[in-house]
């Protein structure tokens, strides 16, 4: 008996709850193998951003509340280490050192700050609580990933879900900021996280439930409010499941029936992605109002922030241009998106060898007669380099002054799908240059 069939005679709730404990446990192995919790062991990325989650965490452990709601709270600069000091020594704070810090909402200085006092209640050690902060994290990262390798084993089987894998555990920009408790980036992994739910609550009912587009808009709202930055990368992330659904109806099974109702859930999923958002919006909008006392000056402070980031506003970046941004990020920036011991590979590499695997493949299906087979996985190839190139187009001004944070995006999810489609690649190009010919088989 194959040893998956005791497993899927289990009711379905059951291997579901089975599987999601098996995810969490990798999860957390991954996270201690790698020492990802670590506080130095890994490093850190963009150190100045989180400080506001200690500052945040600091009042809700001195029963403090923010302005407005808002995690707003640094001291004399906001990206001075201050707060995150205070935090480890257990330094008793007053709510007047603080400041707002309105260019955000702060979800998830509030849900860190939740999670802290309950450990709190446990271990008095500041150092042992941020480890711990640390740790549920880096969990929630790889369980993230880890559900999009499974949704990868569906599709392409057990090979690819492994190559997805490794390309998150041994890139060495997400293992630096998968704990980071500012931007949680296992949030950026929401959208696209609902959208699979919602693909696959439609190929197995045949028709789409209501309640999965409400979850894809709770989920960018979820992350709307934790940073608006990116904001572009994740929204084209969230569609790329249906995308390529639609291309596999359309070009490979020929079923324009199938490929309308897919369309429809493809504009319906962008909807509720943008639904979530202005929600995201409305609730910052709310805050601001609240903390500043007028609407006027709330939507200036909210225009201001935008404007900083999606146009030529900031005086030392006044002259860039697309061109000269996506040069920076594709030319001039050498660092490895995927390092194994002393090997690394950085992103021309990697583009060049997805183009030229894929031109090599499309031409033996071309001549086998399956021109299209590729549709699908080209779809999905095409958009996860959109979508960080979008932020790179979108927010150029942004973009060019932080290189410290914009190379992070080429793994949301250019970096797992150029590994996966590498992988599919080989195994359909040995695939057909290895099989035998049906006259010959017929001889036999």
């Amino acid at each position: 008996m194959p040893i998956h069939q005791p497993f899927t005679r289990l009711p379905v709730w059951l291997r579901r709850v089975l599987t999601l404990l098996a995810v969490v446990l990798l999860a957390a192995l991954l996270t201690h193998w790698r020492q990802n919790a670590s506080t130095y062991a890994t490093g850190f990325w963009d150190t100045g951003s989180q400080p506001l989650v200690f500052g945040r965490m600091l009042q809700m452990e001195n029963h403090q509340s923010a302005p407005g709601g808002f995690m707003g709270v640094y001291t004399q600069d906001w990206s001075d280490s201050q707060n995150r000091t205070w935090f480890r020594e257990n330094t008793p704070v007053n709510a007047e050192d603080f400041q707002a810090y309105t260019h955000q909402s702060g979800l998830q200085g509030w849900a860190f700050g939740l999670l802290n006092r309950a450990f709190r209640l446990v271990q008095p050690s500041g150092e042992t609580r941020e480890a711990w902060l640390y740790t549920v994290n880096c969990i929630l990262f790889y369980a993230a990933e880890l559900l999009l390798a499974l949704a990868a084993w569906r599709q392409a089987g057990p090979a690819a879900a492994l190559v997805w894998a490794v390309a998150v555990v041994f890139a060495p920009w997400p293992q630096r900021g998968m704990k980071d408790l500012y931007w949680c980036l296992w949030t950026w992994l929401l959208p696209v996280l609902a959208s699979l739910l919602l693909c696959r609550v439609a190929v197995r009912k045949g028709r789409t439930s209501g309640w999965c587009f409400g979850l894809v808009a709770l989920a960018v709202l979820i992350r709307c409010m934790c940073g608006f930055e990116f904001v572009s990368t994740f929204l084209i992330l969230c569609e790329i499941p249906l995308c390529c659904a639609l291309m596999q109806s359309l070009c490979v099974d020929r079923n324009l029936p199938a490929a309308r109702r897919w369309l429809g859930r493809t504009v319906g999923t962008g909807a509720a992605a943008l639904g979530g958002m202005a929600a995201a919006l409305g609730l910052w909008f709310w805050q601001e109002v609240q903390y500043f006392g007028t609407a006027a000056e709330a939507f200036a402070s909210m225009t201001q922030a935008v404007t900083s980031r999606v146009s030529v506003s900031d005086n030392a970046v006044r002259a860039v241009t697309i061109p000269e941004v996506l040069h920076l990020y594709f030319v001039e920036n050498k660092e490895p998106l995927l390092q194994f011991g002393p090997v690394t590979i950085t992103l021309l590499p990697l583009l060049a060898a997805v183009l030229a695997e894929g031109i090599l493949c499309a031409v033996l299906l071309a001549r086998h007669g399956q021109p299209a087979k590729l549709a699908p996985l080209a779809m999905a190839w095409v958009l996860s380099l959109a979508a960080p190139v979008s932020w790179m187009v979108l927010s150029k001004a942004h973009a060019a002054i932080h290189t410290h944070l914009v190379p992070m995006l080429w793994h949301f999810a250019l970096v797992p799908v150029s590994c996966l489609a590498l992988v599919v690649m080989t195994k359909e190009i040995v695939s057909l240059l290895f099989r035998r010919r049906p006259d010959l088989v017929a001889s036999h």
